[in-house]
């Protein structure tokens, strides 16, 4: 960790316009095109893969993918430690996500080529160790990238708008990992081989991205490590006091919770209940992105005029609306009628997107100021391990439901499942993200940070022993 008060300021603080176009801010936000198609590929493919294609049983399927990520338990807050006492001339995060980028590309060939044969080990036992790689493989790119923007700026507004460069690639990321997957899975033929030519195919763009938010952050400003001059016990109790951030990552757990376990049920839902396959993925996806996408500079000027956090609760009480809408959907629906539930979906996660990615860095600020110290990889490391854990979390809830409400994988697709089983169905497209929608409200109820917040932060006076050993 850095001690702030050690720390020179740096050329960092320049507004770049809400509509100019930064080089830096770019080439970062470029990186969350690799880290949400990684995501997306396990959230919203890899239980349907597990179920669908190589016909485990959907608990068994949805417990592998969650004890994989126990993993991030050690790994994310080590990485964490890690980038935050790193010093080179490259700064504290780069070279991890460099190295993290090549982890990641290998990770997701392996989890999407099962050997067809497995003499030595279990299927489930390939599948759980493809997935522990993966996930250390995110973290080592994720966790440093996560506390960039911390040092890249110290502005309040400015956030909101390399936050919106994030946004952009963010739906980027979960187009790809959903919407561009359909036609591939279609064009291959939908089993074993087509999963394997769509893994090649996420690894080659999330290698790309990750790679050119390296090279491109190269200018970026950073801060350099030294030692800090309070005890471990201050430093944990000063965590604790962002009470922000506490507030938030029970909310951001919340929304991953959402985003997972929707995810994992679209492919469900799409093909058990609206009777199609995976081609639907592609036109929902293309949607939800370009509603994304068109309303994110709309947002930003009335975030700048209403606040952050009172954007972020319309919106998230506008989007449970939206999604509780899929309890009209049948086989029958228009398709101009599910066009426009996808883009007003997306215009709603273009708000989600960039209040709550702003206001995360807020709160490191508001530690910043309150402890003196500059701990960004800390708090990243916290905020990758909610998003990761959640993400497990929500295809463990998928198959779990769906194997206690009777959904049977050995039922040839075109043919119904039982009335129970579609219940399970609906609960995880409509009712449990429209339930995590409203959740997400009732804890931004309590937050408040705002510009004038942090002006007035001071530093609390644990953050002040400097007379003992860290």
């Amino acid at each position: 960790m850095v001690d702030v008060a050690d720390k020179p300021e740096q050329g960092n603080r320049a507004k770049s316009g809400l509509f100019a176009i930064n080089p830096t801010y770019l080439a970062w936000g470029v990186g969350s095109l690799g880290t949400v198609t990684m995501i997306s590929a396990v959230s919203n493919l890899y239980l349907f893969f597990l179920v669908g294609v190589l016909k485990m049983t959907p608990a068994l399927a949805g417990f592998v993918i969650f004890l994989s990520k126990l993993v991030d338990m050690v790994s994310d807050p080590l990485m964490g430690w890690l980038s935050d006492r790193t010093n080179t001339r490259w700064g504290r995060r780069r070279p991890y996500m460099l190295i993290g980028s090549f982890a990641s590309a290998a990770a997701l060939l392996i989890l999407f080529t099962p050997p067809l044969e497995l003499a030595l080990v279990s299927l489930e036992t390939y599948v759980l160790a493809a997935l522990v790689l993966y996930a250390l493989a995110l973290t080592m790119f994720n966790v440093p990238y996560l506390a960039m923007p911390a040092e890249m700026t110290g502005d309040y507004d400015e956030r909101s708008h390399l936050m919106g460069y994030r946004a952009v690639f963010l739906v980027g990321g979960g187009f790809l990992g959903s919407a561009a997957a359909g036609p591939i899975i279609k064009a291959n033929g939908g089993g074993v081989e087509a999963y394997a030519v769509l893994g090649a195919v996420f690894a080659i763009a999330v290698f790309l991205s990750m790679l050119v938010a390296v090279m491109g952050t190269k200018s970026a400003p950073f801060t350099t490590y030294q030692k800090p001059r309070i005890p471990v016990s201050a430093q944990v109790r000063l965590f604790f006091l962002n009470t922000p951030f506490l507030r938030l990552a029970c909310a951001k757990a919340l929304q991953f919770l959402q985003l997972s376990a929707g995810g994992a049920t679209t492919l469900f839902f799409f093909i058990g209940v609206m009777q199609r396959d995976e081609a639907l993925l592609f036109p929902f996806g293309a949607s939800v992105i370009a509603g994304s996408l068109a309303s994110i500079r709309l947002w930003l000027p009335l975030i700048r005029k209403f606040g952050k956090r009172e954007v972020l609760m319309a919106a998230l009480c506008m989007q449970a609306v939206f999604y509780l809408s899929w309890l009209l959907a049948t086989p029958a629906e228009p398709m101009p009628l599910f066009i426009a539930r996808a883009v007003l979906l997306g215009a709603m996660g273009g708000a989600v997107l960039v209040c709550s990615q702003s206001m995360i860095v807020d709160t490191i600020e508001y530690d910043r100021k309150l402890s003196g110290l500059s701990r960004e990889g800390l708090y990243s490391s916290v905020f990758s391990f909610v998003e990761k854990s959640m993400y497990a979390t929500g295809p463990l809830i998928v198959g779990i439901m769906l194997s206690w409400f009777g959904y049977d994988p050995s039922i040839p697709r075109g043919q119904p499942q039982p009335d129970s089983a579609r219940l399970a169905i609906y609960v995880g497209q409509a009712w449990l993200p429209a339930l995590c929608s409203l959740g997400m409200v009732g804890f931004l109820l309590s937050y408040r940070l705002t510009r004038q917040d942090l002006a007035q932060v001071q530093r609390h006076e644990i953050g002040q022993q400097t007379n003992l050993p860290a």
